[in-house]
């Protein structure tokens, strides 16, 4: 018979409706990056469709401030592959891979974001520079209250009728 339908797929029954974006989220959330093969988290941080709130919680939950202000050449083997993993998820949210969801923002991390940033702006006034570095402008622009209106004004059109009707264009 069909496992989908008559076996467990996954841990889920195949009459259970999921989304497998959040299941990634949700597992790469809790991944536990002492034990655990930094591989598999890379194969669930690649998945296009994970929030920029998952993200930098992913990151913040790999203790990048123990490694922060540590040169690459002085980082300790075991922890090697958590930098190699810090360093992949600090570009890709740099870059823009992980966009924010427009529903919740940064609402489920923004005090550990702002604690991390307020961090690095500590660091600035003491004249260092930690190896992980955000865009404080980036994280600020983004809002936590969801979906916003945009209103605009109605603009009078100063072009007098007839020019306009003869200069737009049929398909409109």
């Amino acid at each position: 018979m069909n496992r989908i339908v008559s076996k467990e797929w996954d841990g889920l029954t195949a009459e259970t409706p999921s989304d497998p974006t959040r299941a990634a989220a949700d597992a790469a959330i809790a991944f536990d990056w002492d034990t655990g093969d930094m591989r598999v988290l890379g194969r669930l941080m690649s998945k296009v469709g994970l929030d920029l709130a998952t993200a930098v919680q992913v990151f913040l939950n790999g203790r990048p401030q123990d490694f922060n202000h540590m040169a690459k050449d002085d980082v300790p083997l075991q922890d090697s592959a958590r930098c190699a993993m810090l360093d992949c998820l600090h570009r890709k949210i740099q870059c823009g891979f992980y966009l924010p969801d427009h529903e919740v923002g940064l609402a489920p991390v923004r005090a550990q974001a702002e604690d991390w940033i307020a961090r690095q702006r500590l660091d600035r006034t003491q004249g260092r520079v930690g190896r992980w570095v955000f865009d404080e402008a980036k994280f600020a622009a983004i809002s936590d209250n969801g979906p916003l209106t945009i209103v605009r004004a109605e603009r009078k059109d100063s072009r007098p009728t007839f020019l306009r009707v003869l200069m737009e264009p049929i398909w409109l």
